[in-house]
């Protein structure tokens, strides 16, 4: 950290030594094909962008050495790795974040704030979440699924907006894709999840949006309605004798959330230099979150409401392929 609100990339770290010589020269900071002890004596922060296999073992390391730590999500495939990193957060004097992006969005931040002075006792979530394009087979199949890579921004955006984790999920899902089939996943889903509250929040999601990124969000409350639509390409409508045309979303996440990402990283080096770092029951959310994640996940392999209170005991049952005569 060279200031209170400023950093500088010291080093980085690739298993592609060819990519990472090519980042190291473009930001003139050194490289290497690990994360060594000696790497992370020389840095206050790691940043932790690798395939989502490889995330435990830098967060741990990382924490471990006292280091300042983002990374992406998700933290762990695993319930029990996951909770071991949370467990080193919590005991840090660094901070520890994980890359929900959506938070520090400021269309959701606005919504936020509706939601919180306007609309009342919350009644309904609906999002969407149609990806584009259609991502490669190769990040797909380290991805952990379309519950864990696609829906967990979602189930952590019900919690942003509500304060509240549910108590039972109902999913169903199907793969019309043949690779997504042959890897055990589904590709189109939805997902409905009941609340303590009474609050019902609904998920479709899929792997595909020929109108470009679609991601919209809708929150009904007992004094009214609040939304976050999609962001166009443009702002250009065409009007004519045949009607309106208007533009598509934009292609994908890296448009739909370039300013976003870049807010994310500059809160996280503020946090950094000024020594800010989170409550453990924000830091425990991500537990909570995997667990979201995996009911809705069984639910669907299983064809049955699954309750929240279960989830521990069904990781210890048989595992259930996902049922390919439904999506033959």
């Amino acid at each position: 950290m060279t200031n209170r609100n400023h950093a500088e990339l010291a080093h980085v770290v690739d298993v592609n030594a060819k990519r990472a010589e090519e980042v190291a020269e473009e930001f003139s900071c050194t490289w290497s094909e690990s994360l060594t002890d000696e790497v992370l004596k020389s840095v206050d922060a790691v940043i932790v962008a690798s395939t989502t296999d490889t995330h435990f073992a830098y967060c741990k390391k990382a924490l471990t050495a006292e280091k300042c730590v983002f990374t992406e999500k998700p933290i762990s495939h695993h319930p029990s790795e996951v909770a071991e990193v949370l467990d080193l957060a919590k005991k840090s004097p660094k901070p520890f974040v994980v890359g929900y992006q959506r938070r520090c969005d400021k269309n959701y931040r606005a919504l936020r704030t509706e939601v919180r002075n306007s609309l009342g006792d919350v009644r309904m979530i609906k999002c969407c979440s149609r990806d584009n394009p259609f991502p490669p087979m190769a990040y797909l199949k380290t991805s952990g699924g379309i519950f864990h890579d696609m829906l967990s921004h979602d189930f952590d955006m019900i919690h942003y907006l509500s304060g509240q984790f549910p108590v039972s999920v109902y999913s169903v899902g199907h793969a019309y894709k043949q690779e997504i089939r042959e890897m055990d996943d589904v590709d189109t889903v939805c997902v409905t999840m009941k609340f303590k509250s009474g609050m019902i929040a609904v998920v479709d999601s899929s792997r595909i949006s020929a109108p470009g990124y679609d991601q919209r969000v809708e929150v009904f409350g007992v004094d009214g309605v609040a939304y976050v639509r999609n962001i166009e390409e443009s702002s250009v409508q065409v009007g004519t004798s045949k009607g309106f045309v208007t533009p598509k979303a934009q292609n994908s996440f890296p448009e739909r959330y370039k300013e976003t990402y870049a807010a994310e990283l500059a809160e996280f080096i503020h946090m950094c230099a000024n020594d800010i770092v989170d409550e453990p029951e924000t830091i425990d959310r991500h537990l909570i979150l995997g667990k979201i994640a995996d009911a809705a996940e069984f639910s669907c392999r299983l064809k049955r409401e699954v309750l929240m209170s279960e989830v521990d005991e069904l990781y210890g049952k048989p595992h259930v392929k996902y049922d390919t005569a439904d999506s033959a």
